[in-house]
C-alpha cells in the first residue's frame, strides 16, 4: 500500500513518541530539521504534525515548538463509604499547586451555588493539579468568607497566606472549625476548552475537557464550598462505586 510522505513522517515520529525517543515534555525536531531529513516541503511536515496533534500526542506551541504531551492516565475513584482525599492522595505521583488565593466579590453564579446574600465575598482558590509532567486538571474553588475566617482562627492555617505550603484536607479543616461537611454533590459535563484552559492544559485542537461541578453541604444542607474541576478529556476518568445493599 502506498504511503504518503506526510504519513511516513507521522509514523516515524509516532514511533519515536511510543518508544521514548521523544519523552513527554520534550520537543519534536523543528520543521526545518524535518524538511531537511525527509527532503519534503514545509506543508508536508505540517500535515504530519497536524495528524499527531489530532491524535492528541503532541501540542504545537507558538514560539516553542511541537511538545510531546504527557498522557499519563488520571484515574479518580470515589467511594461513598470512604472519606474524601486530597488530589495527591487520590492520584499516583500527583502534584497540587495553588496558583491563586484571594478574597473576591462573589459573582451571581457563585452566589446562587452557595446561596449567599448579594454582595457577599468568597475565597477564590485556583489550583493546578498535575500527574506526570503536565497539568491534568484545573480546580477552581469558592469558599464563603466567614468559613475561610473560621478555618484560619481554628486551625491557624490561612488558606491565603499559607497557599504555598502543603495544603491539608479542607474537610478536616472545616470540622476543626466546627462545621460538619456531610454531602458533596457532583455534576459531570463535557465541552470544548476555552483558550486559557487550552494553554494551561496544553491541549491540541479537538481535545475536549471533562468538567465537574461540586457543591459541598453541611448536615443541615447549608453550602460550605463549591468547585469547578476542568480536566483534559483524554486523560481523566472517574470511577464511582456505589453500594447496592444497606
Amino acid at each position: 500500500m502506498h504511503t504518503t510522505r506526510w504519513a511516513k513522517i507521522a509514523a516515524d515520529l509516532r514511533q519515536g513518541i511510543q518508544d521514548g525517543t521523544y519523552p513527554p515534555g520534550s520537543k519534536l525536531p523543528s520543521i526545518p530539521d524535518l524538511m531537511n531529513k525527509y527532503g519534503v516541503a514545509r506543508d508536508t511536515v505540517r500535515d504530519a504534525i497536524s495528524r499527531l496533534a489530532n491524535e492528541g500526542l503532541v501540542t504545537p506551541l507558538r514560539g516553542i515548538g511541537t511538545v510531546v504531551r504527557d498522557m499519563t492516565p488520571v484515574e479518580l475513584a470515589y467511594s461513598p463509604e470512604a472519606p474524601a482525599q486530597p488530589w495527591s492522595q487520590q492520584t499516583k505521583n500527583g502534584r497540587d499547586d495553588v496558583v491563586l488565593a484571594e478574597l473576591v466579590d462573589a459573582d451571581p453564579g457563585i452566589i446562587q451555588r452557595l446561596r449567599l446574600p448579594k454582595g457577599s465575598q468568597v475565597l477564590h482558590r485556583v489550583r493546578h493539579q498535575s500527574v506526570g509532567g503536565q497539568v491534568a486538571q484545573i480546580h477552581d474553588q469558592w469558599i464563603p468568607a466567614d468559613l475561610y475566617s473560621s478555618i484560619a482562627n481554628a486551625t491557624k492555617f490561612d488558606l491565603i497566606a499559607d497557599r504555598n505550603k502543603e495544603q491539608p484536607n479542607l474537610y478536616e479543616q472545616m470540622r476543626e472549625a466546627g462545621y460538619q461537611p456531610a454531602t458533596a454533590t457532583e455534576t459531570l459535563t463535557c465541552r470544548m476548552p476555552d483558550p486559557d484552559e487550552t494553554t494551561t492544559l496544553e491541549l491540541p485542537p479537538g481535545v475536549p475537557v471533562l468538567v465537574t461541578h461540586r457543591i459541598t453541604t453541611d448536615r443541615d444542607g447549608t453550602p460550605l464550598e463549591t468547585s469547578t474541576f476542568v480536566g483534559a478529556g483524554d486523560r481523566m476518568s472517574q470511577t464511582f462505586r456505589v453500594p447496592l445493599e444497606s
